[in-house]
């Protein structure tokens, strides 16, 4: 089970998240049911570089 996070100060109520069984993250919007992305793993964007589409 995941532990409960606050959010920072000054953040919206419109996005929630909670955690599958799976261990998956889901985001959603709290406004639009169909506005939700379901990611089984985070990717640290200091280590991506875009070097355009590979060929």
């Amino acid at each position: 089970m995941s532990e409960t996070q606050r959010r920072p100060e000054g953040a919206t109520d419109r996005c929630g998240t909670f955690e599958t069984i799976d261990g998956d993250l889901v985001l959603y919007d709290r406004q639009n049911t169909e506005a939700w992305i379901q990611a089984s793993y985070a990717i640290d964007f200091e280590d991506v570089r875009a070097y355009g589409p590979t060929k």
